[in-house]
């Protein structure tokens, strides 16, 4: 959730906003050598808040170099979500592939979700804080 990552990889800052992927949670369960990433898994009495980017089709494909869709890593799912208004609205978000148990991140890679904390709920951000990390 980390626009400075984001703007960093695509080299300009899109636009965002909140938003609530409904029928799914967060997983660490993206298996790596340092520590659990995230994932989204399939749950229906769960939420995952989350932000939305404004990007180009060729921005994706941008992406899908760092998330590894060439090598299997994750892949790309077609998703809709509710803003904060409550209308729906498309979107794409990246599942993992090669799963597994839940993983500890490491507090780095955590700290990427929490640098969105200013557009996601008190509660959320208190969860993000509560998660072990290696």
């Amino acid at each position: 959730m980390s626009a400075r990552r984001i703007r960093h990889r695509l080299g300009w800052a899109p636009s965002r906003i909140s938003v609530i992927l409904q029928g799914y949670l967060l997983a660490f369960n993206k298996q790596s050598c340092d520590g659990g990433k995230a994932n989204i898994q399939a749950s229906p009495e769960d939420e995952v808040e989350g932000i939305l980017y404004f990007v180009r089709e060729e921005d994706l494909l941008t992406m899908d170099k760092y998330e590894g869709v060439a090598e299997k890593q994750y892949r790309r799912q077609d998703f809709e979500v509710v803003d904060l208004s409550g209308r729906l609205m498309p979107a794409v978000a990246y599942v993992a592939l090669n799963t597994g148990p839940e993983s500890r991140p490491t507090s780095e890679y955590l700290n990427y979700l929490l640098e969105g904390e200013h557009l996601l709920s008190l509660d959320y951000v208190t969860r993000l804080e509560e998660i072990a990390t290696l």
